[in-house]
């Protein structure tokens, strides 16, 4: 399958909390500076057109401190023994981390 996609999406290994989503953390599959997809084992509880906050906390060999992600819910997969959903990224409050762990996941070889 062939995915168009505006930004390339880099792979990650960050954990995120979510709020009323979903119960623990997840992770982070995947992000770009327009969007992202998360893992857990959990239901995600998300419904499509709704903004929730993610908090991203990176893998502590990039050295970027955890921040805020508001996004938009796309899609939600469950399967048997895990749920995925992706989600729209519509701002980061602190811009600049968001910003520098895209650059790091850029940066850091073999990513994509």
């Amino acid at each position: 399958m062939s995915e168009k996609r505006q930004d390339i999406r880099y792979r990650t290994i960050a954990h995120v909390r979510a709020r009323g989503l979903f119960e623990g953390d997840a992770l982070l599959k995947d992000i770009s500076v327009t969007g992202c997809r998360i893992e857990t084992t959990v239901f995600i509880n998300a419904r499509p057109g709704i903004v929730y906050t993610l908090k991203i906390i990176p893998e502590s060999i990039s050295k970027i401190a955890p921040f805020d992600l508001q996004v938009e819910n796309r899609w939600v997969n469950t399967e048997s023994d895990s749920c995925e959903a992706g989600f729209l990224v519509k701002s980061s409050p602190g811009g600049k981390q968001f910003q520098r762990y895209v650059d790091y996941l850029a940066w850091r070889p073999s990513n994509t």
